[in-house]
């Protein structure tokens, strides 16, 4: 019986048909994946053409082996193909025959069970699954209620549905409305936090620089009052006025800014150089604050540049640094007034705008400036140091000002002369410079006029030294306008007393820089008394660019 391409024993029914057409095809794939082996095989003991038994051998099939397609063999006819399976089928068959039949029976069996039964549970499955499965055909929508909604209805659902949105969008921007006020008042709090924070730590600071304060004038006596007002007394003067030392309240002034030196270099220096973070900040604000004060120029905008850029170094500085910040400053500014000043006075009046502006914001500027103009010069309080018994001769100059150069050795009296007078051309100026409001004297200013009349009237106290007429000339030259303004017929009599006994006390000195002072002295109140009028100082008025 054939079945299809198989041939068929008469007891095997469709069923094990199915299994061994299964089988016949996995034996297809592993003919072709033995060809592939056998390529690499080093020997083939079947012999050529045994792919089919290779095959069963390797599966272990108990059917007869019918092929599917010819392995490489190209078949141009149906017949010649169906001569070529029966010629594989016989062949298979011959291999099959020496097995015993009960050893075929027992394979076809276990054959039967492990394909046949899988197959047959399969379609029982989907027999029940088909059985139970129903159908149901779909209906019409019957009409809702909906359908039968008025027109009216429906715009008042539609009303309803457009409010409701309405108050979803109402409410949504509440809800922003409300989170946008919390995030306002939240930084409103911030902010009062931060300012409370800011008030308390500046009221702090505050209090301890008032602390420091307290400390440095309790370390320095009573302050005497030794300035004039602005309209002084009439000046009394006889022969024996003149003295050879300064007054007890010259000195007692000069006592003041010592000990406030004193102060400086052995309770802040310490504090400052034992700090190694003030230290640094302390050494890099002092090249900004040389720096600045040595790029002046004669030029409003210049002088404003500098002062507001000191001014903020200051400001900024740490609690416990700006005292010695202030001392910088004042350090700055005498070293300026030596090295440029000195030759060339009209360079004292940019500068002294700009440390007026400072002292302006920060009046504590003006003690410290004095401090550093004691130390320095002498003569601006005005003293004429003796020389004490036993003392060397460099010691006495050392204790005048005098400085060293290389060395050990000492500048020469040409450029220490010069250097006093640039100091005291730096005092001059900054007496005589007006505020914001034009004044010269006025009172609130930390050195104002009153200090440049003290100075005159204890000069002309003093019997003269050869540097005297120098640094007299060189105060009248640049603070002379201002004094007259400020004092009037009072200020004639003072030069009245300058042009009689002090001249006639140092006309006969022999020494050059005494005899050409003397001389530019005299020449230049005689002008005065003729005119009426001070030849002002070249750079007097600082111009606006």
């Amino acid at each position: 019986m054939r079945y299809g391409m198989f041939q068929l024993d008469s007891d095997e029914s469709p069923v094990v048909v199915r299994a061994r057409a299964h089988t016949t095809a996995t034996t297809s794939a592993f003919v072709k994946r033995s060809r592939v082996r056998r390529r690499h095989a080093p020997s083939n003991p079947r012999g050529a053409g045994s792919d089919l038994c290779f095959a069963r051998d390797v599966i272990g099939t108990p059917f007869r082996i019918l092929p599917v397609m010819p392995p490489r063999q190209a078949i141009s006819s149906p017949y010649a193909k169906v001569d070529w399976y029966r010629e594989l089928v016989t062949k298979a068959n011959l291999a099959l025959d020496p097995l015993s039949s009960d050893k075929l029976s027992t394979a076809r069996s276990s054959a039967a069970n492990s394909f046949v039964m899988p197959i047959q549970r399969e379609m029982e499955e989907v027999q029940r699954f088909l059985d139970n499965l129903t159908i149901s055909t779909p209906q019409a929508p019957s009409p809702g209620p909906r359908a039968a909604t008025s027109a009216e209805d429906l715009d008042t659902e539609i009303t309803a549905a457009l409010k409701q949105v309405s108050d979803m969008r109402d409410e949504h921007e509440k809800k922003l409305l409300q989170i946008k006020q919390e995030k306002e008042e939240r930084a409103r709090q911030i902010e009062e936090r931060k300012a409370q924070e800011k008030k308390a730590k500046e009221e702090a600071e505050r209090k301890k620089k008032e602390d420091e304060q307290a400390k440095l004038n309790a370390a320095v006596p009573k302050r005497a009052t030794v300035l004039p007002t602005t309209t002084p007394a009439p000046v009394k003067h006889t022969g024996s006025s003149i003295s050879n030392s300064s007054t007890a309240a010259a000195k007692e002034w000069a006592s003041k800014y010592r000990t406030m030196y004193t102060y400086l270099m052995n309770d802040i220096a310490p504090s400052v150089k034992n700090n190694k973070a003030m230290k640094d900040y302390c050494f890099k604000q002092r090249g900004v604050i040389v720096r600045s004060f040595g790029q002046l120029k004669d030029s409003q905008e210049f002088v404003s540049r500098i002062s507001d850029t000191v001014i903020q170094i200051i400001a900024g500085s740490p609690a416990g640094v700006e005292q010695w910040i202030l001392n910088l400053v004042a350090k700055a500014i005498v070293k300026q007034a030596e090295k440029e000043v000195s030759v060339a006075h009209h360079a004292a009046f940019p500068l002294a705008a700009a440390a007026v502006l400072v002292m302006q914001r920060f009046p504590l500027l003006a003690d410290m400036l004095l401090v550093r103009l004691v130390k320095k010069c002498p003569y601006i309080i005005p003293e004429y140091a003796v020389r004490k018994q036993g003392q060397s001769a460099e010691e006495y100059l050392r204790s005048i000002g005098y400085k060293e150069k290389e060395e050990d050795e000492l500048e020469t009296d040409i450029i220490y002369v010069e250097r006093m007078a640039g100091i005291v051309a730096l005092f001059s100026a900054i007496v005589q410079t007006t505020d914001a409001s034009g004044v010269a004297n006025a009172q609130k200013r930390p050195l104002p006029i009153s200090f440049g009349w003290t100075w005159l009237a204890r000069m002309v106290n003093l019997r003269p030294r050869a540097i005297s007429p120098l640094l007299v000339h060189t105060f009248l030259s640049i603070a002379g306008p201002s004094m007259a303004a400020a004092y009037g017929r009072q200020f004639g009599k003072l030069l009245d007393v300058l042009a009689g006994e002090w001249i006639n006390e140092i006309k006969d000195s022999k020494d050059p820089v005494a005899v050409a002072a003397t001389s530019n002295l005299c020449g230049f109140i005689d002008d005065y008394r003729k005119t009426g009028k001070f030849k002002e100082c070249a750079g007097r008025v600082i111009r606006r660019r």
